[in-house]
């Protein structure tokens, strides 16, 4: 049977295209080189020549060919308990425990170590680990004698953590949806939800959609069981004066009604409550509170500050940012947890804005006296990032139509907006943006093509020839996206070309060295810098701040961390290349670049760290720096790149 490193060595394999060796697999993979060689002789003796083959070479190492994509695919999904290892059997329990809490059904450990099929002592060893994963939800693990283990802790914790882990993906949900101890019409449900929100003239994104469906079924499960929320006077009284209060109410007159469930008063409070956090997709018409309009320019002003760029009489922008904190701050005050499924997207691919992003979060977080997450940034970040294209936009003189429809969002649907506008300049202008639920009323004969973020599997049944004009984007226009709605609409080909100063010194390219963890590695080359004149004791401590905010690997051993302040007068980047890998967060890391651009060259960041992805990652130019750490190849290497 398969093992699941061995099923990462051939995800690995399936990555490197021009081929990978042992030693660099055996990096990704944390284990020897001799542990991979065996692993991949397993493997080929597993493996079936009609699905897929492994060569061997001396000169580049070990390729895959693939002849079976379904079949293959399916390979690398196949998970048993036989499988598991240490980390996978805790989530494993951790899915148990809570569905076991979610449904009111203790399991007992002798149940969950059979089904692991690991002993009581394994079982309670992993137990440890989960206790310590169920701190994040101020939750704990509670043991009935004769009866099995369950959760325990405040229910709106509770309810969290059963949304983070039962209702995470579809599969999951449905496996989830098929157990619950009430009759409930899931498509029902959703039409009630939608025409309620109608009635009220409140349009939720998407993705906020399923989140108040997904809150609304766990309400109802846990409140069937006398699983309730609390309030304060206080805190309900304020609540009873939005018109969220009176959707939710509404809501749950429509439940009563057809599915003859009824809940205590307090959980209308409670949904009320996940309808304000929830992100809106269009501004809504109440006034926005003079709180938000103050965060918005101080924001603003900070970034202006930091970074030297003017986004103040964006009103756009202005606007947008307004309407994303109306649910951001009801989210952080009402620790509402939001997941973030295009983070490493915008992270990766929109550097400026991500980094623009975590400027801007800091002046919330100084208000509210919250931390906020990166899955929060991430989307702040969006809005950024199409105000940045929008600096560079000239005149719409578009010939043909385009709708976009986006299920996370106005910030994700303006961005994505903007950077068709930038790449069609003349050609292709955007009419509308919308919700997928929305895409059914629309007449859709006079547009040219339809932009959407949401699988086709998700959105309403179009037309034969509605389908035609339909384009699947997932990475706000990637180059195999920008070619299809070329061929869609033009059959032509851009080409877009970057430069980059170069910005390395000699001195300033470091190998040889060995350090344990992230922040020895920091603080040394910080110091480093700090030393030649090249940066100040605040921008050194704001690279820790800013690794803090969000981890800066970027995957294939390389991590790129940055200052979030910095008033250098040059610019400059240092290199550290380790002896050996160490794990930075989530990914092993051997090659870090910490990239110090001063204010007045602040428009180049963006450029280069997309420069350097492209390079280390893309091209896999991270094995030539590891081959031959040395300075003079790798100029010469990274020149020819260009």
């Amino acid at each position: 049977m398969i093992t699941e490193r061995q099923l990462k060595i051939l995800k690995i394999l399936k990555q490197s295209k021009g081929g990978i060796v042992a030693s660099e697999i055996a990096k990704l993979c944390g284990v020897s080189s001799k542990t991979v060689r065996t692993d991949i002789k397993a493997i080929m003796s597993l493996l079936t020549m009609s699905i897929a083959e492994i060569h061997i070479s001396r000169r580049i190492g070990y390729t895959l060919k693939i002849r079976d994509e379904v079949k293959f695919e399916s390979l690398l999904s196949m998970k048993s308990a036989f499988q598991l290892d240490g980390r996978e059997r805790t989530n494993f329990i951790l899915r148990a425990l809570i569905r076991a809490a979610f449904l009111g059904e203790p399991i007992k450990q002798q149940t969950l170590a059979d089904e692991l099929y690991v002993s009581l002592s394994t079982l309670k060893s992993n137990l440890r680990d989960v206790k310590l994963l169920l701190e994040h939800y101020d939750l704990a693990v509670v043991n009935f004698k004769n009866y099995g283990m369950t959760l325990d802790g405040a229910e709106r914790d509770m309810r969290h953590c059963i949304a983070d882990h039962l209702f995470r993906d579809p599969q999951s949900k449905a496996q989830i949806m098929q157990s619950i101890p009430l009759q409930l019409d899931s498509e029902k449900l959703r039409s009630i939800i939608i025409r309620v929100m109608s009635s009220y003239d409140i349009m939720l994104t998407d993705d906020s959609l399923e989140r108040l469906i997904d809150y609304i079924v766990i309400t109802l499960v846990r409140a069937s069981m006398e699983h309730n929320v609390t309030y304060l006077r206080r805190e309900s009284k304020s609540l009873e004066e939005c018109r969220e209060f009176f959707m939710s109410t509404a809501i749950f007159e429509e439940i009563y009604e057809n599915f003859n469930i009824d809940v205590l008063s307090n959980e209308l409070y409670y949904i009320a409550q996940h309808i304000i956090s929830g992100n809106k997709y269009v501004p809504s018409n109440s006034q926005i509170n003079r709180q938000v309009q103050n965060l918005t320019t101080r924001m603003l002003d900070r970034i202006m500050q930091i970074v030297g760029i003017d986004f103040r009489h964006d009103e756009t922008l202005r606007q947008g940012l307004k309407t994303h904190l109306e649910a951001l701050i009801p989210r952080i005050r009402f620790r509402n947890r939001i997941r973030n499924e295009v983070l490493s997207v915008v992270k990766n691919e929109y550097p400026l804005a991500f980094q623009i992003g975590v400027i801007a979060v800091k002046v919330i977080e100084e208000a509210e006296g919250f931390t906020v997450s990166e899955d929060e940034i991430g989307y702040l970040a969006v809005h950024f990032g199409a105000a940045l294209t929008r600096m560079n936009i000239n005149a719409d003189r578009s010939r043909q139509s385009a709708y976009i429809v986006c299920g996370s969002g106005i910030g994700t649907a303006i961005l994505l907006k903007s950077k068709v506008e930038e790449y069609f300049k003349g050609l292709l202008t955007v009419l509308k943006i919308m919700p997928g639920y929305r895409l059914a009323g629309e007449n859709l004969e006079y547009v040219d093509i339809i932009l959407s973020t949401i699988p086709r599997d998700k959105l309403p049944t179009l037309s034969e020839d509605a389908d035609k004009k339909l384009v699947i984007v997932r990475n706000f226009l990637d180059e195999d996206e920008i070619k299809q709605i070329q061929q869609k609409l033009f059959n032509t080909t851009r080409i877009f070309a970057q430069n980059v100063d170069k910005f390395f010194r000699r001195e300033c390219f470091v190998t040889g060295r060995q350090f344990q963890s992230k922040e020895k590695i920091l603080n040394f080359m910080t110091d480093l810098l700090e030393s030649l004149g090249l940066m100040d004791e605040q921008a050194s401590r704001s690279v820790m701040e800013r690794e803090n905010a969000s981890p800066t690997e970027i995957g294939n051993l390389v991590a790129i961390p940055h200052p979030m302040i910095n008033n250098a007068a040059v610019s400059s980047i240092s290199v550290l290349v380790l002896n050996r890998p160490i794990l930075w967060v989530e990914h092993q890391v051997q090659v870090i670049f910490l990239l110090s651009i001063a204010t007045s060259e602040f428009y180049l960041w963006e450029p280069i760290f997309l420069k350097l992805f492209k390079y280390l990652v893309k091209e896999n130019g991270v094995k030539k720096i590891l081959d031959c750490p040395n300075y003079d190849t790798f100029i010469d290497d990274f020149k020819q790149s260009f």
